[in-house]
């Protein structure tokens, strides 16, 4: 019974964490809703590489892909 107390107690630590903030955060108003700048410009940087790199990788594109192409389309299917 010790133990399964000792897990709990580690597990509502963990738990807690979730709420530490660092630093100062931005968020803005959106259509009613509250949204976090930061992921909001981080997803659009992430967006606008795969973008980019799939225009790149992709201006021959083959039946058989090699190279860029093959590349790209392994990293979309992992993604």
């Amino acid at each position: 019974m010790n133990v399964l107390s000792c897990s709990i107690n580690t597990l509502k630590g963990l738990y807690d964490i979730s709420g530490v903030e660092v630093g100062q955060h931005f968020y803005w108003q959106i259509g009613g809703f509250q949204v976090h700048g930061q992921v909001l410009i981080t997803s659009w940087v992430v967006i606008a590489i795969l973008l980019g790199s799939a225009a790149i990788a992709v201006r021959n594109p083959e039946s058989i892909p090699t190279g860029g192409q093959n590349f790209f389309e392994y990293v979309l299917e992992f993604i």
